[in-house]
């Protein structure tokens, strides 16, 4: 049932007068901040220490394991991207956000509590995996409501800047989760290892509060609200969305492959890459993640900005192209082992590359589908791209770096992922200054 006070709270004015208050892009932010703290945790943890903790290994099988656990969380936020799609379209962004904000903290707080195979033995990585699922199903719904709430309270001519803000968050939970992890992996070996590991996963708990706080004072978005007034919430959003709109779901899938290969393969297996086969020490990488993370809270709003004055196909091709040419440079640095080199790696490939695609993606993706089916449309577009390309990416890095023994192949993985989506924008229309209240594909 629709909240008739939706109505009331916004009236039929609401599409002349959107806007977005601060607290209202805090809290599309810090559930972003959330998800990417999560899950880059997991993916640093998975290169770093999962591997004997859990799967008792130290060898590449145990990396393999880890990744592999890696990848079940992106193969589980598909189910979590139907599922609150489906309540996001007919219930409004704002109680949806709430619950997948409250389960993901809860999530990657018991991961820090689990207890390894040594105390408990297969059940060990069971415990795990069923924690990665919950995990996966929470982040599946979470990053859609997110950005949906600033883009549809966005100004004319301003979704790309204001989508990006919550996208922002990316880079802050890259750099909490690196900067934690790093701070604890220059402990003692061992104490890393018997405890250290275990509290950058704690400390999330304090993110959950402050989230669930803040977005508990929030007013839903005005496109939602419009929809609600006008009695014209989608019954089934899903297959609305399937039967009407297939191929911008899909083109959404489309959009979304590169980031997620280029930005997994850096944070994940790039990191396993430089520690274990190069033998760069652990602190370097982390830190140098880190940095370039943290420039991505400017480089990510700023490329949102500017593919509203240039359009979202142009500058997600040049992100696009620039990652093509990068990608064989971007290891040859790895490989020269020199600190200041990797940093630079890391700020071109980050900020840089990746973000340009990013950056505008909130934008672009809500852009494709019409106002009662954009979170199904969005989540499943998203996270279907996600589980298959996203969460495989490090796996495959590492087992095709197995079997060729050249990073060089990795690298073509890289472009291969890049030329998918240009393929993806190139058969849409551009978006930039489409009407998110009526049907947009």
């Amino acid at each position: 049932m629709i909240d008739p006070a939706l109505a009331a709270e916004h009236g039929p004015a609401v599409r002349k007068e959107s806007t977005v208050d601060r607290r209202t892009m805090v809290a599309g932010t810090v559930g972003t901040v959330m998800e990417w703290y999560d899950f880059n945790l997991y993916g640093l943890a998975s290169a770093l220490i999962f591997g004997p903790l859990f799967f008792a290994s130290s060898s590449v099988g145990g990396t393999l394991a880890s990744f592999a656990t890696f990848a079940v969380g992106f193969a589980a936020r598909p189910i979590g991207g139907v599922l609150f799609g489906h309540l996001g379209d007919r219930l409004g962004r704002k109680q949806v956000l709430l619950v997948t904000m409250l389960a993901m903290g809860v999530c990657t707080t018991l991961i820090g509590v689990l207890p390894t195979h040594a105390a408990a033995g297969v059940w060990a990585p069971i415990l795990l995996i069923v924690l990665r699922v919950c995990q996966g199903i929470a982040v599946g719904g979470e990053f859609a409501g997110a950005t949906l709430l600033t883009v549809e309270n966005a100004p004319p001519g301003k979704r790309g800047l204001y989508g990006a803000i919550p996208a922002m968050g990316t880079g802050a939970g890259f750099v909490l989760a690196s900067a934690v992890f790093g701070a604890v992996s220059l402990l003692p070996e061992a104490a890393f290892t018997a405890w250290g590991w275990r509290i950058p996963f704690l400390l999330s708990i304090g993110l959950v509060v402050f989230g669930v706080w803040v977005r508990t004072g929030i007013k839903e978005t005005p496109v939602f609200a419009d929809l609600a007034e006008r009695g014209e919430v989608a019954r089934f959003p899903l297959l609305v969305t399937l039967r009407r709109q297939p191929g911008a779901v899909l083109r959404t899938m489309g959009i979304t492959i590169s980031g997620f290969v280029w930005g997994y393969l850096i944070q994940a297996f790039a990191l396993s890459y430089a520690t274990g086969t190069l033998k760069l020490s652990k602190s370097t990488m982390l830190w140098a993640i880190a940095f370039a993370s943290a420039l991505e809270i400017v480089a990510i709003p700023f490329w949102g900005w500017l593919s509203d004055k240039i359009g979202r196909r142009v500058m997600v091709t040049i992100g696009l192209a620039l990652t093509i040419a990068y990608a064989f440079p971007f290891f040859a640095l790895l490989e020269t082992k020199s600190t200041p080199l990797v940093f630079l790696a890391m700020v071109l490939a980050i900020p840089v590359c990746k973000d340009m695609v990013f950056g505008p993606q909130a934008a672009l993706v809500a852009e494709q589908f019409d106002a009662k089916v954009r979170y199904s449309g969005v989540s499943v577009g998203r996270e279907f791209g996600g589980a298959i390309f996203g969460g495989t990416a490090p796996l495959i890095g590492t087992a095709i770096l197995a079997a060729t023994g050249s990073i060089s192949f990795v690298a073509l993985f890289v472009i291969a992922g890049c030329l998918l989506t240009v393929l993806a924008v190139f058969t849409g229309r551009e978006t930039a200054n489409r009407d998110l209240y009526e049907h947009a594909a």
